[in-house]
């Protein structure tokens, strides 16, 4: 699929002269709310890649999926499979829970059962085996 079939999904879709560098841009009626005049726009980059802005707030995923797409269709599959930062968001969690039992013991307080075993989950979550 391609953003011209997301294209022929919406209502009142109308192709409108490229904008910012864009190969083409269209305006539209947004179908993840109730839109009486158009406020989505989509632009194709220069770079094939599908640019989704609705001007009310709706997020792409919430858009694609109330037409019955999912985001990933609007892409070329081209193998790319992004990198994995989770090391970096359980490195911050345990220092997180290793912040707030420190914090406890300064300010005089035993650390609880449940402290400890937080603290023990997150440090096997960072080391991957949890």
């Amino acid at each position: 699929m391609s953003v011209e079939d997301l294209v022929l999904r919406l209502n009142h879709a109308k192709e409108v002269k490229p904008r910012r560098g864009h190969q083409r841009s269209w305006i539209a009626q947004c179908p993840a709310h109730d839109d009486t005049s158009p406020s989505l726009y989509i632009d194709l980059g220069a770079n094939e890649k599908v640019l989704i802005k609705c001007w009310s707030g709706c997020g792409a995923n919430e858009i694609v999926t109330s037409v019955g797409m999912q985001l990933f269709e609007l892409f070329p599959a081209d193998g790319y499979e992004g990198k994995i930062k989770r090391q970096k968001k359980d490195m911050c969690f345990h220092k997180l829970h290793c912040d707030i039992s420190n914090s406890r013991r300064e300010n005089g307080f035993k650390q609880s059962k449940e402290d400890k075993t937080a603290e023990l989950e997150s440090f096997m979550a960072l080391r991957g085996s949890h």
